[in-house]
């Protein structure tokens, strides 16, 4: 692969995960038992070969330091380096001017000391699978200016809300930018991943902060769409963009499924997450579980239905849970009955035995909760 620098972006403005975005950054939430968001876009770059990573935080970087510091991500130890990078969020005394396009300029230097050829800048609220050498071999070969990634879908209408769609031409050239607002089912979505070479990565970012300082990666490349060849390269398989709770929620609900499992995770492409040392799950007597995933670490003594169960869980005999995600060193006592709901970790169930969310809306438990 020619010398690329990795830059994982941090979340847009339109991201808003109720909730669990109090305590952590997206990027940084347990995901499918024992994996982090942020840990598929990670294994994307050193699976394609890249060893130079940077990763930008928009705010709350603890979980996302202590996660990252504790992964290896399969880097080669003497020339492989993710470098973590803080986005300013005192700028102004104003959360509006946290914007990427900010946080790129702030550090630039970091980019320069790689020297790199061309920058991969992908999202970190997204989950996919994808080879970024395949698109780097398609901008060179098409001398594009920028080469995005998107992908076709038929939903929505209720997913990637406010993220962009792109109107393309016959020759795969983006001709527009719109925000999804639901008005469509189908349409080709952007999935915020862009191929360019590092001198238009740096002019960029340069015209954005002379046009606006609340411009972001997004903005610009918009604005350049008559001045510059950008080019579309389709994605197939699986994809989710955390954005709500709703979609973190149904990210789960899919991904759980075997089919959608493998398209994401297999012997030639892992996902590298932190190691975990907890004993094996505890299934007791009594225990039924039932197209879930469990991570290991936990004490099943009730009923697991359609479910994610993330590490060190315990349910208790008489529980029955259901189309629900439970993060990890969550508690959950006899008889409570918990439907569609989102548990954050720490969060302990005993007094209120009947729980119940919908597919739409699902419930969520705040981290640390005791009800």
């Amino acid at each position: 692969m020619s010398k690329v620098l990795g830059i994982l972006n941090f979340e847009p403005s339109y991201v808003h995960v109720r909730g669990l975005e109090d305590f952590r950054p997206i990027s940084a939430t347990s995901i499918l038992g024992r994996y982090r968001v942020i840990d598929f876009m990670l294994s994307n770059f050193t699976n394609s070969g890249v060893e130079a990573i940077k990763v930008f935080i928009k705010s709350r970087p603890r979980s996302t330091v202590e996660h990252i510091t504790h992964t290896s991500y399969n880097l080669n130890s003497k020339r492989g380096k993710i470098q973590l990078l803080h986005g300013d969020t005192d700028y102004r005394n104003n959360e509006l001017f946290n914007v990427d396009i900010q946080a790129f300029k702030t550090y630039m230097e970091f980019v320069d000391v790689e020297n790199p050829s061309y920058v991969v800048i992908a999202p970190s609220h997204f989950i996919f699978k994808q080879d970024f050498n395949e698109i780097l071999e398609y901008h060179i070969k098409s001398k594009n200016d920028i080469t995005m990634l998107y992908q076709s879908v038929n939903n929505a209408d209720t997913q990637y809300l406010m993220g962009d769609v792109v109107s393309l031409d016959e020759k795969k050239r983006v001709t527009a930018f719109h925000k999804n607002r639901g008005k469509y089912k189908k349409v080709n979505v952007s999935l915020e991943t862009y191929v360019m070479s590092t001198l238009t990565f740096k002019q960029l970012v340069d015209e954005a902060c002379t046009t606006s300082s609340l411009y972001s990666l997004s903005d610009i490349v918009a604005d350049c769409v008559r001045a510059m060849k950008i080019g579309a390269y389709q994605h197939h398989g699986f994809c989710a963009c955390i954005s709500t709770l709703n979609a973190y929620y149904e990210a789960n609900m899919q991904i759980k499924k075997e089919k959608e499992l493998l398209k994401l995770i297999n012997d030639d492409w892992p996902i590298y997450t932190m190691t975990n040392d907890s004993c094996p799950t505890l299934y007791k007597k009594g225990a039924k579980v039932s197209g879930s995933i469990v991570a290991n670490g936990c004490q099943i003594e009730g009923t697991v239905i359609n479910s994610v169960i993330g590490r060190n869980v315990v349910i208790k005999e008489g529980a029955v849970i259901k189309d629900s995600v439970i993060l990890p060193d969550t508690f959950i006592d006899k008889n409570v009955k918990l439907e569609c709901g989102v548990v954050d970790r720490l969060s302990i169930i005993t007094h209120i035995k009947e729980l119940k969310g919908t597919r739409e809306e699902p419930i969520y438990i705040k981290r640390g909760d005791r009800i």
